[in-house]
């Protein structure tokens, strides 16, 4: 049914759209082009893995991407894709770190996911529906740097709130806690076993973005 795509492909378009809405069908058919750990892995970090092996979601993801004009059908019936999906596809299936950045509020959650992968870094969003959109990752930072990016412009337009990473591929399930107080952040570590939350506190930017390539194992 379908055809890997390579990043050559991907190369080949210029440019990348500022965002592109995947529904959770047509990802769980992305996802089943180059099938193997790295694939799983996001798959199980946008919450489809289980959809992975379900034949009616698949083709109901590939007829999807087809009318969509997201992929072609080649004589053979595989499907074909290329530019920025082919992207999205190749840094999904060769992913070798997940971040997920937690975005809070009073009242409220945002999940981000970060990808990086030997050639592309991307960023996925959640919507309804487990629509997700995904996004390049902003040019010329590295991936620590926009994972602070993220986190820190969500801070500034909620002062009030806080944000919280962790990487998905550490066991442990340790995740960075950041909230901003006056002109400088606040740090503390939460783990899976219940214990009070430690904090640091007056750090810079400087302080905060080294924390947070610790937390990445960068």
């Amino acid at each position: 049914m379908a055809q890997a795509t390579t990043a050559e492909h991907a190369a080949s378009e210029q440019g990348f759209p500022d965002a592109i809405g995947f529904g959770f069908a047509e990802l769980v058919a992305l996802l089943n082009l180059v099938r193997g750990e790295a694939s799983t892995a996001s798959a199980a970090a946008l919450r489809i893995e289980a959809e992975l092996n379900d034949d009616k979601v698949l083709f109901a993801g590939a007829s999807s991407l087809v009318a969509r004009g997201f992929a072609t059908v080649e004589a053979g019936g595989e499907l074909s894709i290329s530019g920025p999906v082919a992207a999205v596809t190749h840094a999904l299936s060769t992913a070798t770190r997940r971040m997920q950045i937690d975005l809070l509020t009073a009242d409220s959650v945002d999940n981000v996911i970060t990808v990086d992968a030997p050639e592309y870094q991307i960023i996925l969003q959640p919507r309804a529906y487990l629509t997700w959109f995904a996004m390049a990752q902003k040019p010329g930072l590295t991936s620590a740097e926009a994972d602070f990016w993220i986190m820190r412009k969500h801070l500034e337009d909620n002062p009030e709130g806080g944000a919280s990473i962790m990487c998905l591929e550490d066991p442990s399930g340790t995740q960075l806690l950041l909230k901003r107080v006056a002109s400088s952040w606040t740090v503390g570590y939460k783990t899976a076993s219940p214990q009070d939350i430690a904090e640091i506190t007056e750090l810079s930017d400087a302080d905060v973005l080294e924390k947070i390539r610790q937390i990445r194992h960068d």
